[in-house]
């Protein structure tokens, strides 16, 4: 199924000169159900043909090099002259019905950061809960100092489907102990508690991370793989903020 991108981001990311295009991404359910082609419109034609040649396996080496093949000279004209497949597909895992969380006594929901210490190695200045939103909560782990050295908070919420996108990292020297698939269990369990849909989106190359989901109970539901053009020399920090 070829569904074609909004028009009106597809002129914006033009528009602003984004660094980043994608104007293909390919989501492959689990259980064998039908591919969706997500397609910006000067793209639409090549996915059909995509479609009858490689339904049966898309994801395929030579699947995804006969969209990137056909997609480069309708993209570099716009200075989209590089392609980034180093991290794809991504693995979308969701808890099942009737998720049971894994028992994680060491882990707490926190709906404020302000105040709170944590380890070096964590990236948490980028998050701000809002306490106000029940929804907008961070479950953690704390060192015997009460720094917080493990977390899953929220990445993003996915516009179209409206899921919730988990975040897990955990400091260096906490690894190995389940800390993070406990802080992802939690999460989610409260998450789910009230009225929200769970996701947990990560590269499938990152084994870590993939563990860390099927040790909280997920299973996965799509493989994504986004053909991603980029602009070669420019800074693509920007385009996060922007999408």
């Amino acid at each position: 199924m070829i569904v074609t991108e909004d028009p009106g981001f597809e002129k914006a990311v033009f528009a602003e000169g984004s660094p980043i295009a994608v104007p293909v991404q390919l989501t492959v359910p689990a259980d064998g159900g039908e591919m969706k082609i997500l397609a910006f419109s000067g793209a639409a034609e090549i996915c059909r043909r995509f479609e009858e040649l490689y339904a049966s396996d898309p994801l395929s080496e030579e699947a995804i090099a006969f969209l990137c093949r056909e997609l480069s000279p309708v993209y570099a004209p716009f200075g989209y002259d590089e392609i980034d497949g180093e991290d794809y597909p991504l693995f979308d895992f969701r808890p099942g019905e009737g998720y049971t969380p894994l028992p994680a006594p060491d882990c707490e929901i926190v709906p404020t950061l302000d105040g709170e210490r944590w380890d070096e190695d964590l990236p948490l200045d980028e998050f701000r809960l809002d306490p106000g939103d029940p929804l907008d909560r961070m479950a953690v782990v704390r060192d015997g100092d009460g720094r917080i050295v493990c977390f899953a908070g929220l990445n993003d919420i996915s516009e179209d489907e409206g899921f919730c996108e988990l975040s897990v990292e955990c400091a260096p020297a906490f690894r190995g102990r389940g800390f993070g698939p406990a802080c992802a269990s939690q999460l989610t369990a409260y998450l789910l508690a009230r009225g929200a849909k769970v996701q947990y989106v990560t590269s499938c190359r990152n084994e870590e991370s993939v563990r860390c989901a099927e040790k909280a109970g997920f299973t996965l539901a799509n493989a994504v793989y986004p053909i991603v053009f980029r602009k070669s020399g420019e800074d693509d920090a920007a385009f996060f903020d922007f999408t």
